[in-house]
């Protein structure tokens, strides 16, 4: 990914409910981050949070809780 440039990718491992995210440093390493900056600060938390959702309820209601997360991001 680094010999692409890519500047931040993220690993989901949905059986363990854990989102983990890596930002491409200036030194061409990749370092693991809390907040995505790809994605304007979204909290990486979130992804897991929503894994969690998927366990209790359906695939609509999941994305339905994290749409509404990501509008209580940006309406404080």
């Amino acid at each position: 990914y680094a010999a692409l440039g890519i500047p931040e990718y993220w690993v989901i491992d949905i059986r363990g409910k854990r989102a983990i995210a890596f930002r491409l440093q200036d030194n061409g390493k990749y370092q693991e981050i809390t907040t995505s900056v790809a994605l304007n600060g979204l909290p990486i938390v979130l992804l897991e949070l929503t894994l969690e959702q998927l366990e209790k309820t359906n695939n609509f209601n999941a994305a339905f809780w994290f749409s509404q997360q990501i509008v209580n991001l940006q309406n404080p």
